[in-house]
């Protein structure tokens, strides 16, 4: 487990929360809905229906931590079900046919129904830390209803603190900055007696749309270009840069960091220095973890892959679902380049790779027939934006993710927060690679500081 996670867990009383025994009856006899499962959700089910080993506690779920002061066992079961009410990927559950496809079945939202089920008071964060994440690593995948596991804490003050882990099939990690922030807004609706919600725009017609183009594309579609530029001699990705220390096929454990690697006052002046020459966080910031990135290394190409995250139509912007993917990005950059013109390479570059969007990389190994897979995955979120983000604080919200498998792989998500920048990352646990990673958020920090003339202010320190 990653040990910064017991600080999140407070002693009291934990409950499991299920589903009532007639919303299961609901989903036994409710008719499939026709429309498909991508290829990504197809996948992540058959891995799911996999055999596991009785010791494996790898479960690589997406993760969120709320504390909701005024809840209690009825208004809670209540936000639970207005939060699936609002979100129709959330009423489904997944069935395998004979063929060994998947077809979705999706219930009513005056069917949904929770209640907990208790498992015990622990004295100590430790016990109760224990139980919590025994349960989320357990219970979590795309093969039951819900694809997910919630469980609460209450402590001796009558708060009511909750964790949720989400299977990948239906959960992507903006849907979970979106969560923290509808969880406190379902309670005070629940409180106050108000209607069941509107719905939002459905991440299972996203699918669908998808599916229709994905099954439109050949060997020969455009869109694979990128993909087919990306992969190297032997049919897979590059590895991760060689100063980690990390080679192809390492079989190495992870270790989740969330470090603030810049102060407020210098992430303010960073921002409106790219407002001054017409440029998006988005890409300055990952201009120059690129460039910090090649000056680690004798090379001055990359190749690595960049999430999406595909909600484009307005209806899915406060939609929860499994919208992001990812596409491969080859940039040539040169460590002595202005940071102006690694910004122009780095948005070129981004936009031949976003011609891949339609293409996800599992179909991308079906059409070209290799073998890629991820190395480097970089990922940009503005948290100060998202819905609810004002009631973070007083929720002690946060997301946290689950253990996933042994690899090669480095995942790394530049984070714009009110309290400045993170640059969390989930990567090989060795020392080279941590000391890369280290260096790293050193240099994007000193060339924050060269364009903006701002001294960087106090920060975090690295967890």
């Amino acid at each position: 487990m990653h040990p910064h996670r017991q600080t999140l867990v407070p002693a009291g009383d934990v409950h499991l929360w299920v589903p009532r025994s007639s919303t299961l009856r609901a989903f036994a006899t409710t008719a499939p809905d026709p429309r498909p499962v991508t290829p990504d959700q197809q996948r992540r089910l058959e891995v799911a229906g996999e055999p596991r080993e009785l010791d494996d506690e790898v479960n690589p779920w997406i993760g969120l931590r709320a504390t909701l002061h005024a809840a209690d066992f009825d208004s809670f079961a209540g936000a639970l079900r207005r939060f699936c009410a609002r979100h129709e990927s959330l009423r489904c559950m997944f069935v395998r046919r004979d063929d060994g496809s998947f077809e979705r079945r999706i219930v009513e939202p005056e069917l949904i129904g929770f209640q907990p089920r208790h498992l015990g008071h622990h004295a100590t964060r430790e016990g109760a830390f224990d139980t919590v994440m025994a349960e989320l690593d357990d219970r979590t995948g795309p093969l039951s209803w819900p694809a997910a596991t919630v469980v609460t804490v209450t402590d001796e003050h009558g708060d009511m603190t909750a964790f949720a882990a989400f299977d990948h099939v239906s959960f992507d990690g903006y849907s979970a900055y979106l969560t923290m922030g509808e969880l406190k807004q379902h309670l005070e609706a629940e409180l106050n007696h108000a209607p069941l919600p509107a719905q939002v725009g459905s991440y299972v017609d996203f699918a669908l749309e998808q599916r229709e183009i994905q099954d439109s594309i050949t060997a020969e579609d455009p869109a694979l270009e990128p993909w087919r530029r990306a992969a190297d001699p032997s049919g897979n990705l590059p590895g991760l840069p060689r100063a980690t220390g990390v080679r192809r096929g390492d079989e190495i454990h992870h270790r989740l960091r969330f470090p603030t690697f810049a102060g407020p006052q210098l992430s303010a002046a960073f921002r409106d220095w790219g407002d001054r020459h017409g440029v998006p966080p988005a890409l300055t910031y990952t201009a120059v973890l690129l460039r910090a990135m090649v000056a680690e290394e004798d090379d001055d190409r990359l190749t690595l892959l960049m999430s999406t995250h595909n909600r484009y139509r307005p209806e899915w912007h406060e939609a929860i679902g499994w919208f992001s993917g990812v596409v491969p990005v080859t940039v040539d950059l040169g460590r002595d380049l202005p940071l102006l013109e690694i910004i122009r390479r780095t948005a070129e570059a981004w936009q031949f790779g976003r011609t891949a969007e339609t293409v996800p990389l599992p179909l991308a190994n079906q059409l070209l027939g290799t073998s890629m897979r991820p190395a480097t995955v970089l990922s940009f979120l503005d948290s100060r934006h998202c819905p609810g983000r004002d009631d973070w604080a007083e929720m002690d919200s946060t997301v946290f993710l689950g253990e996933v498998e042994p690899s090669d792989e480095m995942h790394i998500y530049i984070n714009l927060m009110p309290y400045g920048t993170e640059l969390a990352h989930r990567a090989p646990d060795t020392p080279p690679c941590t000391e890369w990673l280290d260096r790293v958020m050193t240099r994007m920090r000193e060339q924050m500081v060269a364009v903006t003339r701002q001294v960087n202010d106090p920060v975090e320190a690295t967890r």
